[in-house]
């Protein structure tokens, strides 16, 4: 056989080796098939105060693209303190109707937490990483969650202030409408209102402002929906998609911690391409101010009171 022909052959030999790859990595991590086959996790289910946490369980697949519920985590962590989580989101994705429900949880929100009784939400994370570290603060930040809302929780992704800067400047910065002036009380500045375009260190400025927000600490939870929002519609435009696998390592270092594969962010992010604003639907939780004592501080605390039935109603139309 001649050199030539040879050749031909080993070239075609890869050419068809990598069609075939390439072909069976788009069919495997295709969301139609990817999250009709794929088990989905649960790490937590809701449970009474009586019962026992219940040991991490997969779902029986279904035959369609199942729906699943995430906790999103954002923690404030200081040398020498346990982490407490600042931001708080239950989200709902639907993946057959490419919608996304989105839930502010106030941090201040009154529930139970296991071992201590009615405490703050943001109170979970603390109990959990004095008992186990890191992993029990989500474990319990998590269970605490699902057993107030009554649904199950499937993944959580977590971070810090700091991942959060980097990770919206990876994507290169947020854009971000302002419906009125916000005043930076600790900047001692005022960003006026209208279409801004914000960097990393500049949009947790705004996420962390309760102060000079409009509707004070419930404006301040709509910001942040708004910059999570404008975060993954920065990174699901279609020209952005064929970079995510490279992205992905680095992304992963500023997340911190989360129980998603890399298949399952690719094949979210080939799912959700060129999303919108109208593709997510964001909800605050209805309530009352008050002032109850707290057992695990032993003193007179501010709490954001959670109204029973309107929980119920958010259940049965969120998720």
């Amino acid at each position: 056989m001649k050199k030539k022909t040879k050749w031909k052959i080993a070239a075609l030999s890869v050419l068809v080796i990598g069609v075939s790859a390439g072909g069976w990595a788009y069919w495997s991590l295709d969301p139609s098939r990817h999250f009709e086959n794929q088990d989905i996790p649960v790490l937590a289910q809701p449970q009474t105060a009586e019962a026992a946490t219940p040991e991490p369980v997969q779902e029986p697949p279904k035959p369609d693209m199942k729906s699943f519920n995430i906790l999103i985590l954002g923690v404030d962590s200081r040398s020498g303190e346990p982490s407490r989580s600042d931001v708080m989101m239950a989200v709902h994705v639907v993946p057959s109707e490419r919608k996304v429900n989105i839930l502010s949880l106030p941090r201040d929100t009154r529930v139970p937490v296991k071992g201590v009784g009615m405490t703050k939400l943001n109170h979970a994370h603390i109990v959990g990483e004095s008992k186990g570290g890191n992993q029990q603060g989500t474990l319990t930040a998590t269970q605490t969650v699902s057993d107030f809302l009554g649904v199950p929780i499937n993944y959580y992704a977590k971070t810090n202030f700091e991942g959060f800067k980097r990770i919206v400047d990876k994507v290169g910065g947020v854009d971000l409408t302002l419906e009125k002036d916000l005043h930076l009380k600790w900047q001692n500045t005022t960003i006026p209102k209208g279409q801004q375009h914000f960097d990393g260190d500049m949009a947790l400025k705004v996420v962390r402002e309760r102060y000079g927000a409009e509707g004070g600490e419930f404006g301040r939870q709509e910001e942040q929906s708004k910059v999570l929002r404008s975060i993954a519609i920065e990174l699901l435009k279609p020209d952005k998609i064929p970079q995510l696998a490279t992205l992905l390592p680095s992304l992963r270092k500023d997340i911190l911690d989360t129980n998603f594969s890399d298949s399952d962010l690719i094949s979210m992010a080939w799912l959700f391409k060129g999303v919108g604003h109208d593709n997510f639907r964001y909800t605050q939780l209805p309530g009352h101010s008050g002032r109850e004592e707290d057992p695990l501080v032993g003193s007179n605390l501010y709490y954001w009171i959670p109204d029973s039935e309107a929980v119920k109603k958010i259940k049965e139309d969120l998720f």
